[in-house]
């Protein structure tokens, strides 16, 4: 008798849980379609990419925090 009442208080909380994960689902999926990547401006952003320089600069050429030894290796 006591495995027929556990049976019965789960079918009503999964039933909830369904409930709750499809309206999450849903949810994000319209969240997802109302956000946009394009800029609010995007000619005053295409003037800047303009004279924006797609060269990164590094000292010794060994990355951030690291430096070249008198061996010329790179160490940290």
């Amino acid at each position: 008798m006591a495995r027929f009442a556990a049976q019965m208080w789960r079918r009503p909380n999964m039933r909830n849980l369904m409930t709750m994960i499809v309206i999450a689902a849903g949810l994000s999926l319209v969240a997802a379609a109302t956000a946009s990547a394009a800029p609010a401006n995007g000619q005053a952003i295409a003037k800047a990419s303009d004279r924006a320089s797609y060269v990164t600069d590094v000292a010794g050429g060994c990355g951030a925090g690291w430096h070249r030894d008198r061996f010329g290796h790179c160490v940290p």
